[in-house]
């Protein structure tokens, strides 16, 4: 059988949510399946992932029309990044502009092109897709379609993604219906799906799981190293999301504002900024403790278990998740988690964590003073977190999805 993945996460060179899960599935498929053929699809460069035989082959986008939108794109920059605000050189700004739309439209549909005319020359007999709004216009031949699905949060939360027109939304819903099967990370979200979209079709859950290479509880001599890395002093309380609006990170600020004299830990944030996070900013400006808060910005994966294993108590009051995978992270780390009753929260966290209404500010807080001020709870929480987390897996999932590409 020959397979093709959609991989474009793989291009970037920070993996977030979508990347780990693409790469995650790869490398258990090819420890799992010899016997199969795998093409891997990008758009640029693949990074991250190595192909370790001929039966695993990469296949890029490089079409001249690409190369040109992104020269565009570059000239644009340095445009509106110049100091010069002429009428010609405003002229140039808004000619560069109209270009660019133009030139992602045309790039859009040869890509398209490419794709379907690609998977009908390499003889694909299963097309797996792993990015949250891509999906092929047009096959040219029959292609069995498997899309797996993360969330729903430019339905739920529209605001917090690009995903903002109404075409663009018509257009995940018509492919989620020309897929032969998809797949969700959880039944919160297959659930979500057939009851927010009205989806009719089979839908199998594959959980997702934490790479056991990266998240475990880490030695002492890391967490010392990355507390002085981050400039964390005392005891802290840990969130680990990208910074915007549906992490809920202003109930965590006012539930540590009511709680920060008495179990005097700092607060570290770490994650990449996000969308509408301005408020968030000058929240923590304003706040009571803003000297023993700390933003991180992004965390290189190697920083990450010593983070979550250094950390009292993990906090992640989200108000929505298709999956929930730092709780997961920090369970598997050794952390105790206080996290919300939203959405897939539940699922993945079992009876091994604290969860709460997450707009209930009065009830977090509450938690954490509890959970921080007992050790021996901690401890308990500790060794649920850890029996919880072993019950996700890469290599059962991709075993599962195995037998979903063998049978479909």
């Amino acid at each position: 059988m020959r397979i093709a993945i959609e991989a474009l996460s793989l291009s970037s060179k920070n993996l977030t949510g979508i990347g780990n899960v693409t790469l995650n599935y790869i490398r258990e498929l090819q420890r799992l399946d010899p016997d199969n053929s795998y093409f891997i699809y990008t758009i640029d460069a693949l990074l991250h992932a190595d192909l370790p035989n001929e039966k695993w082959r990469h296949v890029r986008y490089d079409w001249r029309v690409k190369k040109f939108k992104y020269r565009i794109t570059d000239a644009l920059g340095v445009l509106k990044g110049g100091s010069e605000k002429t009428l010609p050189a405003l002229s140039r700004i808004v000619l560069y502009r109209i270009l660019k739309m133009a030139l992602e439209a045309i790039d859009r549909a040869c890509l398209y092109f490419w794709l379907a005319k690609s998977m009908r020359d390499n003889r694909i007999d299963v097309y797996l897709g792993f990015f949250a709004d891509f999906f092929p216009f047009c096959f040219f031949s029959g292609v069995r379609k498997i899309w797996l699905i993360h969330d729903l949060v430019w339905k739920l939360y529209p605001e917090t993604t690009d995903i903002n027109s109404r075409n663009k939304k018509r257009a995940i819903v018509r492919n989620m219906n020309r897929a032969d099967l998809l797949l969700s990370v959880s039944d919160s979200t297959r659930n979500d799906l057939v009851r927010l979209l009205k989806i009719r079709k089979d839908i199998i859950t594959l959980h997702n799981a934490a790479d056991r290479k990266i998240f475990h509880p880490a030695d002492p001599k890391s967490v010392t190293r990355v507390k002085k890395s981050y400039e964390i002093t005392r005891p802290y309380i840990l969130s680990v999301c990208t910074l915007e609006p549906r992490k809920n990170l202003a109930t965590l600020l006012d539930a540590y504002a009511k709680v920060h004299k008495r179990v005097r830990h700092q607060l570290v944030l770490a994650g990449m900024s996000g969308w509408k996070n301005t408020k968030l900013f000058e929240m923590i400006e304003r706040h009571p403790a803003k000297h023993s808060i700390i933003v991180t910005g992004y965390v290189p994966s190697q920083d990450l278990a010593p983070l979550y294993s250094g950390a009292d108590v993990f906090v992640f009051p989200t108000l929505y998740e298709g999956f929930g995978m730092p709780v997961l992270e920090a369970m598997q780390c050794g952390c105790p988690v206080i996290s919300s009753t939203s959405s897939s929260i539940p699922e993945v966290a079992g009876d091994a964590c604290v969860l709460v209404d997450p707009l209930d500010t009065e009830a977090l807080a509450a938690s954490m003073e509890k959970i921080l001020s007992d050790r021996a709870r901690r401890s308990a929480m500790t060794r649920k977190g850890l029996a919880r987390s072993k019950q996700f897996s890469w290599e059962k999932s991709a075993a599962r999805l195995l037998e979903i590409i063998r049978t479909i």
